[in-house]
């Protein structure tokens, strides 16, 4: 599933730390924990509240109304190799884990015109299931930093897009090809829907070193997903004119 239900809080054991993973080598890339890229407690949710509804997952989050605004408070986020958990530890704790294909959009923004936040836009829908546009479900998450109505630590949410980017490229969409491309890619090849990396080597490669599929090209396909400045964004540079990168998800 896209987005799976966390009932028990994630610790930091569960996870290796970056720097502990970028100082070691493996022993082995097949059952190693998630690397944690980046991790942050008491940050807020903003969400549309029909939108909530839609997805099971979240429908199980509390949620709190200020004027027109419903939040989901007392959150920790993970932002880890595997995948983007959302672990609310209050008053019901309760969490998602969101597969990085299912992000469509994550960006930079500026919530009510001064506070900075990450805003994601999540694809609900199963994309081979879908038939019409009408038919797509999104949920709209608007990530405020902790204390964001007094003094928001507004350097977390640069720290948490960042790992979202490095995150996001070790999970490349299958279908992310370029259109009118004539040349119909195998896309069971190794590494022909983006890098081979220490993360995400186990699903290229067996335990006993053999790479799943046929065999290896002349070269990797596209890469994972490239990170969109300022400058690559032609017209609207991001949400209200920041930092945004896409991933294609039908």
């Amino acid at each position: 599933m896209s987005i799976r239900h966390v009932a028990t809080a994630p610790l930091a054991s569960d996870f290796t730390p970056l720097q502990e993973h970028q100082e070691q080598t493996p022993t082995t890339f097949f059952g190693a924990k998630p690397v944690t890229y980046a991790n942050y407690s008491g940050v807020t949710l903003s969400a549309p509240a029909s939108q909530l509804q839609e997805d099971p997952v979240f429908a199980k989050f509390s949620t709190a109304t200020d004027g027109d605004d419903t939040l989901i408070k007392d959150v920790d986020v993970w932002v880890t190799s595997e995948s983007l958990i959302l672990f609310q530890t209050s008053p019901t704790p309760t969490g998602a884990a969101i597969t990085y294909p299912t992000i469509a959009l994550h960006a930079t923004m500026k919530w009510k015109s001064t506070v900075e936040a990450l805003y994601m836009n999540l694809s609900l829908n199963d994309a081979e299931s879908v038939n019409d546009e009408e038919d797509i479900q999104t949920l709209e998450l608007t990530l405020l930093p902790p204390n964001y109505a007094n003094t928001p630590e507004n350097t977390c949410i640069k720290d948490i897009f960042s790992a979202m980017n490095t995150c996001a490229d070790l999970h490349p969409d299958p279908n992310g090809d370029d259109e009118g491309n004539d040349i119909e890619d195998d896309l069971t090849a190794p590494g022909a829907s983006g890098w081979i990396t220490a993360e995400n080597m186990d699903q290229y490669v067996d335990e006993e070193g053999n790479f799943s599929g046929m065999v290896i090209g002349e070269e990797l396909g596209p890469g994972a997903g490239t990170v969109r400045t300022r400058d690559d964004v032609e017209g609207s540079n991001g949400v209200n004119g920041d930092d945004v990168k896409w991933s294609r998800t039908g």
